[in-house]
Order: structure tokens, then C-alpha cells, then sequence
């Protein structure tokens, strides 16, 4: 049984004996930083928080319409692009690398070069946060004066700015736990994070409200800070009181000593890629908010008109099409210390089934959100958003969604195998191939704002397409299209056909869409778990490594 379980079950006294003698503290066994987790608990985790962040980000953005008003969430909004655009500067592509480099180094049992690369990295971002940090703050008055046309956004950014030093520190330890493949910390520190953002935001807001609606929407930006900087103290404290990784062998690997310089290279060459990435595609989204209103003008739409299809397509259709990006966003942080690991192995079998099992996740839990985007379009828009005009668009996107999941964690592949740069090249072309297709379709006619949901598609398609590609060519691997396609794809009818029917045979009974969506969607969905167990594409082995739910789901339906 390992230690940790064992532990569980001992009383307080045997729990001393026990920690002393396995050499672990307290905070390893509660945040169970002992053993490594695997790629499924790991993965989990990481999703479990991400769901947690994303109901606590909702109820945020309610209560603070609520507090400041439209008027307090516009001046609030309008300084994010600047800000950032700072934070991918100043650490976007660092905390994947110290990830990399530290899980190669302890799979190798180089310990004590682990360490070393998360030192030098910490410096290294703690010197470039607080030199973009003084930067901003000086620029404020010109940027405030020149990039806006309203200056009472003053207040929110100049109080928003010294997160980007907090950011640029806690981003360090939050590579090199996810390095050493411990997500919990992490995790929970995000959680804690959004909680103390939400709190201290309202608190501040009512506070200084009363001044003005621009300092109302500075107490906004003073919780945010505070939530980043008890994220920051949490991830000290873990790490203050976790041993961390020792030397436990005497491999003549251990002696192996990396030169801070070569630490340096080596952050770069994995980091500007990436940030070069996530650069392009901050400026894709910037120009698709400029390029798309002007062609929807020129197809002969009201400035009005522009104004509110862009809505339906950014503030409607992109926001429901990414809440299954919590799944892959996390399977991508996860994949890329562990494709780091069994790389530093020269794992070949290793590398293979994870890069396989991965992607076979994806589709797995990509599909159920697809196909309910797919068949009930105009419903979700108007239960979320109260919009059901937005369910073309949606439904449109719906097609290509499943390749931006793929996207999604294929780069998670790339960049733990150190292809920073063909994910690089693969991304910047699914960009250009937007761009281009917006550019004409958008202004058709005949197409209008659903040109520019097809190029989208097309951008997901490529991206996605060309990073499975790249994958199976460095590996020299070839998948399985059945058990990776035509599987899936048969869940996918099986689920979609039952679906449909149960949905019209309530809807013909109740007459209610909502209650006919859910019930349907839920026994639909149970159709589809059986379908995949039937299939073996999910197993008893696979539902086992759930954390805390894995065994009584097993004992619960006698697996």
C-alpha cells in the first residue's frame, strides 16, 4: 500500500512516527507531494481547480456589474490588453520552460540541477518583472494619454501594475511544481487566489465607489493584486515547507553541473517561441476585433449591426466554445513535464502511449460539448446569454471545435518534446490562414459574420491537423484510426441519435426546452460512458486513477 495511504489510516501519534521515518513533512503529506502523480490524477486536478476558477470568475464578473455598473467594467476592461500584453512579455513562455528543464533533470536523478534551473529562472523573472513593473508605472501617464480616450482609467491601471511583479515571482514556483509534476499547490493556489480576488474586490469597490466610478473600478484592480499576492504567499509556504526533490542515488548523472549561462540559453530557446505565439495570438484577436466590424460594414451592414454580430461572435460563441478548454488547457500543463519525462527516458513506448492516450482524451471529452453546441445551439445562447440568435454562429463553430481541443493539447505534445518552434510555425499559420479567410469572407454578403466562424474553423483545422503531423513524424509513430476515429466517431453518432430523440420525446410531453435539454443531455451522455466502456476505450484502470472518486465510482457501480 503506499505511504500515503497507510498514513491515512494510522492515528496522530503513528502519523509522526511514520513521516519521520519515511523523511517527508507535514505539508508533503497533506498536499501529497510525496509520490509523483500520475498524467490522469495530475491532469484531474487541474481540472477540478480550473472548474472551480471558472464558476468563481462568473459569479466575480456578477457581482461587480452589479457593484460598479457597465460604466466601472468598461474602464476596468479597457486597461487588460496593456496588461497583458505585459504579462506575456514579461513571463509567458518562462514557467513552460523551468517545467521542461526540471522534470528532465530530477527523471535523470539530477536533483541539485533542478533546483538550480528554478534559482535562475526566479531571478531571472523577479529582475524582468520589477524592471517591467517601474517601466509601466512610468509610462502610465503617456500610455493614459495617447492608447486611451478615456483617462479615468488612470486609477485601475496604475493600481493594477504591481501585479505583474507578483505574477512574474509565483509563475516561477508554479513551473517548478508543475515540473516535479506536483499540480495540487498550484492548483488550490489559483483557487485561493480567485476567492481572495472576488472578496477584497467587493470590498474595495463599495469602498471607493463613493469617490468616483473610476476608483470604483480601481478597488476592482486593488483585488485582483491582493488575490495574486496570497497566491504568491501560499506557494512560498508549500514550498518553505516541502523538502523538495534530494538526491537519492549515486548516479554519476548527479555530477553533471549545468553553467547558469547554458540554464539561461536554454529558458530562452523554449520560451520565445512560445511567447512569440501567444503574442500572435493576442494581435489576432486585436485585429479580428478591428478587421471584422469594418468588413461587416463593407458587406452592408450599420456600424450598429457590426457592433453587435462581433458581440454574438466574441462575448457569446468564443466564451462558450472555451469552457471545454478548461479539460484540454489542463491536459496541456500536465502533458509537457510528463512528454518531458519519458523523453529524458528515451521512453519510446512511454512517449507513444501518452502522446496516444492524450489525444484519445480529448476527443473523448471534446465530443459531448460538441455535439451539444451541435444540436441545441440557439437553446444554450439563450439559457446562458439570452441571445438565441447567436446559436448560428455557435453552431457553425461547433464544427471546427473539436480540432481547437486537439490544438489545445497537441501543443502540450510539442512543447514537451521540445518542439517550441514547429508549434510556433504550425499556430502562426492557423493564424494567417484566419486572417486571410476573414478577410474575404466576412465581407461577402452572402456569408457575412458566419465567414468569419468558417475561419476560425479553418484556422482550428490546421493548427490541429498540423501538430498531430509533426508529432507522428518526430516520433516516427502512426496511430490507430480506428481505435482513434472511427470510435470516437461512432460515440459521437451514438450519443447524438439518442440525444435528439429522447430531447423530442420530453420536449412533446413537458414542452420545456430547458428540462427536455437537460434530461436528455444527461441520459444521452450516460448512453455515451457506456458506449465507452463497451468500447474499452475508458477502463477500470483509467476510472482508478481519479483522485479521491476513482474507487468509490468503481465500488458504486461495481466496475
Amino acid at each position: 500500500m503506499p505511504f500515503l495511504q497507510k498514513v491515512k489510516k494510522l492515528s496522530y501519534k503513528s502519523w509522526q512516527k511514520c513521516i519521520k521515518f519515511h523523511k517527508c513533512t507535514w505539508v508533503e503529506v497533506v498536499f501529497n507531494l510525496h509520490p509523483k502523480l500520475s498524467l490522469v490524477r495530475s491532469a484531474v486536478i487541474l481540472i477540478f481547480a480550473g472548474f472551480i476558477n471558472r464558476i468563481l470568475g462568473f459569479m466575480y464578473r456578477i457581482f461587480f456589474v452589479r457593484t460598479v455598473g457597465p460604466e466601472g467594467i468598461g474602464l476596468f476592461e479597457m486597461v487588460f490588453p496593456i496588461y497583458t500584453l505585459a504579462l506575456v512579455i514579461t513571463t509567458a513562455g518562462i514557467p513552460p520552460a523551468i517545467s521542461k528543464l526540471v522534470s528532465e533533470q530530477v527523471t535523470l536523478g539530477n536533483y541539485k540541477q533542478a533546483k538550480k534551473i528554478f534559482y535562475v529562472a526566479l531571478v531571472f523573472l523577479l529582475i524582468t518583472g520589477l524592471i517591467f513593473t517601474i517601466l509601466l508605472f512610468l509610462l502610465t501617464p503617456f500610455l493614459v494619454r495617447t492608447a486611451f480616450s478615456d483617462p479615468r482609467v488612470y486609477w485601475c491601471l496604475i493600481t493594477l501594475i504591481p501585479a505583474i511583479f507578483i505574477i512574474s515571482i509565483s509563475s516561477a514556483f508554479r513551473g517548478y511544481f508543475h515540473g516535479l509534476m506536483h499540480m495540487l499547490p498550484p492548483a488550490l493556489s489559483q483557487i485561493l487566489e480567485q476567492i481572495v480576488r472576488v472578496l477584497s474586490g467587493i470590498y474595495f469597490a463599495k469602498k471607493f465607489l463613493i469617490y468616483g466610478i473610476e476608483f470604483g473600478a480601481a478597488g476592482l484592480a486593488a483585488g485582483s493584486v491582493i488575490g495574486e499576492f496570497t497566491g504568491l504567499i501560499f506557494l512560498m509556504m508549500v514550498y518553505v515547507y516541502t523538502k523538495g526533490p534530494k538526491e537519492q542515488s549515486n548516479n554519476i548523472v548527479n555530477s553533471i553541473k549545468i553553467s547558469t549561462l547554458t540554464i539561461l540559453k536554454k529558458i530562452f530557446s523554449f520560451s520565445i517561441p512560445i511567447i512569440i505565439t501567444r503574442l500572435s495570438n493576442s494581435i489576432l484577436a486585436a485585429l479580428l476585433a478591428i478587421l471584422i466590424p469594418q468588413k461587416l460594414q463593407e458587406a452592408g451592414f450599420t456600424f450598429r449591426q457590426s457592433a453587435e454580430l462581433y458581440g454574438q461572435f466574441s462575448g457569446i460563441a468564443m466564451v462558450l466554445l472555451s469552457m471545454p478548454s478548461i479539460f484540454t488547457f489542463s491536459l496541456a500543463t500536465t502533458l509537457l513535464p510528463a512528454i518531458s519525462e519519458a523523453a529524458a527516458l528515451k521512453n519510446h513506448r512511454l512517449l507513444q502511449d501518452r502522446c496516444y492516450k492524450a489525444i484519445q482524451t480529448t476527443l473523448i471529452a471534446g465530443f459531448p460539448a460538441a455535439l451539444l453546441f451541435l444540436l441545441f445551439p440557439a437553446e444554450v445562447c439563450s439559457i446562458t446569454f439570452g441571445i438565441p440568435q447567436a446559436g448560428k454562429l455557435l453552431k457553425v463553430m461547433a464544427v471546427g471545435s473539436i480540432f481547437l481541443y486537439i490544438g489545445q493539447t497537441t501543443s502540450g505534445i510539442l512543447q514537451g518534446l521540445g518542439k517550441v518552434k514547429t508549434y510556433l510555425y504550425n499556430s502562426l499559420l492557423g493564424t494567417a490562414l484566419t486572417l486571410l479567410f476573414s478577410y474575404y469572407l466576412t465581407s461577402q454578403p452572402i456569408y457575412g459574420i458566419i465567414g468569419a466562424a468558417v475561419s476560425m474553423n479553418i484556422g482550428w483545422i490546421t493548427t490541429a491537423l498540423l501538430n498531430v503531423i509533426s508529432i507522428c513524424s518526430y516520433l516516427k509513430i502512426t496511430f490507430s484510426f480506428y481505435n482513434l476515429c472511427i470510435l470516437p466517431m461512432l460515440g459521437f453518432a451514438v450519443m447524438g441519435i439518442s440525444t435528439y430523440i429522447i430531447y423530442i420525446l420530453i420536449w412533446n410531453l413537458t414542452s420545456s426546452s430547458i428540462f427536455a435539454i437537460t434530461i436528455s443531455a444527461t441520459l444521452g451522455f450516460s448512453i455515451y460512458v457506456v458506449y465507452l466502456f463497451l468500447s474499452g476505450m475508458i477502463t477500470r484502470e483509467d476510472i482508478s486513477k481519479i483522485p479521491g472518486l476513482g474507487s468509490f465510482i468503481i465500488k458504486l457501480f461495481i466496475l
